[in-house]
C-alpha cells in the first residue's frame, strides 16, 4: 500500500539547450576575442559582447527566457525593459527579443550546453532503469549548472527508486521552496517522505498540495493511503471517495475500492 511513484521526467533539454544556443556559440567566441580589453560602457545593451535575436515561442515567458539565456530568473524585468516591454506582460509569440550577452554569459551558456549532454545521457539511463548510473550524470549536470532544476527533480527521482529517501527528500524540498508552485515537485517530496518513513510529513505535504489543487488526483489517493496508514480510518476513506469520484475509473481506481472495502469491513473507528 502506496502512493503512486512519481516518474522521471523525460523531457531532453531541447531549450534552452538546442541547436539554436549552440549555433551562436562559435560567433560569440570570436566576438569576445575580438572585444577583449575593451571598455565596457554603462548600459546592458552597450556593455554586451554580442546581442543576438531570439524568436519567443508560444510557451515562453520573460522568466523562462531569462532562465533559459542567463540562468536566473531575476533578469525577467531588466531583459523586458531593455526591450522597451513591461515585465508584467508576457512577449507575443513570433515576436523578436534581443538579449544582450557579456562574455560571463556565454561562458555559462557554454557550461549550460555541456550539462545539457550530461543530463541526457543520465536520462536515457534512467529510461534502461539504471538509476544508479544516471544519478552520476545528473549530479554532473548540477556541477556545471547548478540552476539546472530538471536535473535536481531527476537526481531526486534517481535517488528514490534506488531507496535512498532522505537524500531525495533534502533535494526535493530545495525544489519545493524554489518553486513553491510546483505540483509535481510537492508531490514527489510527499512520495519521499512516506518511502522513508516521514508519515506525518507526507499527510501535511499532501495536504498543502491539495490546498492548492483539490482535483490532484494522485495526492487525493496517496493522502487516503497515508490517513489509512497513520490508523485515522474514517479520514482515509473520505479521500478515497473523494479520489473515487474524480476517476472512478483511472489507473488507482481498483485499489481505491479494495481500501474502502476493507475500512468498511474494519467499522470505521476513525479518529
Amino acid at each position: 500500500m502506496r502512493p503512486p511513484p512519481p516518474r522521471i521526467r523525460r523531457r531532453t533539454a531541447s531549450r534552452p539547450f538546442d541547436a539554436r544556443l549552440g549555433a551562436v556559440m562559435a560567433p560569440l567566441v570570436a566576438v569576445m576575442i575580438s572585444c577583449a580589453g575593451e571598455r565596457p560602457a554603462a548600459g546592458p545593451m552597450e556593455r554586451a559582447e554580442q546581442i543576438i535575436t531570439h524568436r519567443v515561442e508560444s510557451d515562453e515567458t520573460w522568466e523562462s527566457i531569462a532562465r533559459d539565456f542567463y540562468g536566473d530568473e531575476k533578469r525577467a524585468a531588466s531583459l523586458a525593459r531593455d526591450n522597451g516591454m513591461n515585465e508584467k506582460e508576457p512577449p507575443l509569440a513570433g515576436s523578436a527579443v534581443r538579449i544582450a550577452l557579456t562574455s560571463q554569459d556565454v561562458k555559462r551558456m557554454q557550461r549550460r550546453l555541456e550539462a545539457a549532454r550530461e543530463y541526457n545521457e543520465g536520462l536515457d539511463l534512467a529510461s534502461g532503469g539504471n538509476y544508479e548510473a544516471a544519478t552520476a550524470k545528473f549530479e554532473e549536470a548540477l556541477k556545471l549548472d547548478p540552476s539546472f532544476s530538471d536535473a535536481s527533480f531527476n537526481l531526486a527521482i534517481s535517488y528514490e527508486r534506488l531507496a535512498f529517501h532522505q537524500k531525495a527528500a533534502d533535494i526535493l524540498e530545495d525544489l519545493v521552496a524554489a518553486y513553491p508552485g510546483s505540483l509535481e515537485y510537492r508531490y514527489a517530496l510527499g512520495v519521499s517522505r512516506f518511502s522513508g518513513g516521514d508519515l506525518e510529513g507526507a499527510e501535511q505535504t499532501f495536504e498543502e498540495l491539495l490546498a492548492r489543487e483539490p482535483a490532484h488526483r494522485n495526492a487525493l489517493y496517496s493522502l487516503a493511503v497515508v490517513l489509512e496508514k497513520r490508523g485515522k480510518r474514517d479520514e482515509a476513506a473520505a479521500r478515497f471517495q473523494e479520489y473515487l469520484t474524480l476517476d472512478p475509473e483511472g489507473e488507482w481506481a481498483e485499489a481505491a475500492r479494495s481500501h474502502l472495502e476493507g475500512l468498511s469491513r474494519a467499522g470505521g473507528g476513525g479518529r
